[in-house]
């Protein structure tokens, strides 16, 4: 972990170092943190406001499920390169053997995402968030929680785009340190529509890990609007065996 904390800081400093920064501006078309595990490096126009929404049905190992609803991060652009962002409480039903278990989930990933100075093609934030330990004790991370996350795209061409993100969460009341390394390739389809394959994992102290394997597409119906789909599977037996899901986001501009 120690080794993991140095890499990350070593690239936020470097990165640091370059002149051009490549925010939104309000003719691109709408770009999303979801459905993939990585994050949009790019962001949001200054003024505008965007709503990102969906639902997840995922089965479990040993005949358990979830279904998680209605998974939406409001993000909005503060600056020319910065924009907060937020997951409200989400809705989760849960059954493990003949427990149920459902609720509202914790006031998540309240944070900052800033556009870091990058050269050519290399797009970079850095999002800073705590977590508001506000739903059911069941369903939070333990108390509140730091979260650094650097998410990274680099387009090979105009088709092809190669990307990731680096986290780092600090859970069960600072106890524990979660590692969340993600790879993601993606291909345009057309001026509309994206397909992705990513690999995500979860590694907790003194916990076992999580690896999953994540396939998705979007499809923007118009400029500002865009559907989605992605579904998943588990690497190892402490992993959901698999999931389903899709959303609907949408973007407002020029609120002030």
């Amino acid at each position: 972990m120690r080794l993991c904390l140095s890499v990350f800081a070593a690239l936020v400093v470097l990165l640091f170092h370059s002149t051009i920064v490549f925010a939104a501006d309000p003719s691109d078309d709408i770009d999303t943190n979801r459905p993939s595990f990585m994050f949009s490096p790019i962001v949001l126009p200054k003024g505008s406001l965007q709503l990102e929404n969906g639902l997840l049905d995922s089965g479990l190992r040993r005949g358990s499920m979830g279904f998680d609803l209605p998974e939406t991060q409001v993000r909005i652009g503060l600056a020319r390169s910065t924009e907060f962002q937020v997951f409200v409480p989400n809705y989760v039903l849960r059954k493990s053997g003949g427990d149920f278990c459902s609720g509202v989930t914790d006031l998540s990933e309240i944070g900052i995402k800033q556009q870091l100075p990058t050269p050519g093609k290399l797009k970079v934030a850095i999002i800073a968030s705590v977590t508001a330990p506000t739903g059911a004790k069941r369903l939070g991370l333990g108390g509140t929680s730091g979260i650094l996350r650097l998410p990274y795209a680099y387009a090979i061409n105009d088709r092809w785009c190669i990307g990731g993100m680096q986290s780092l969460l600090l859970i069960n009341h600072g106890n524990n340190l979660q590692w969340q390394p993600d790879v993601l390739i993606s291909r345009s389809i057309g001026n509309k529509a994206c397909a992705f394959i990513e690999y995500g994992g979860y590694f907790t102290s003194h916990n076992f890990p999580i690896n999953l394997i994540h396939l998705g597409a979007v499809y923007k119906v118009t400029r500002h609007q865009q559907i989605d789909t992605h579904c998943g599977f588990g690497l190892n037996q402490t992993a959901p065996s698999a999931f389903v899901g899709g959303g609907y986001s949408f973007r407002f501009d020029g609120l002030f």
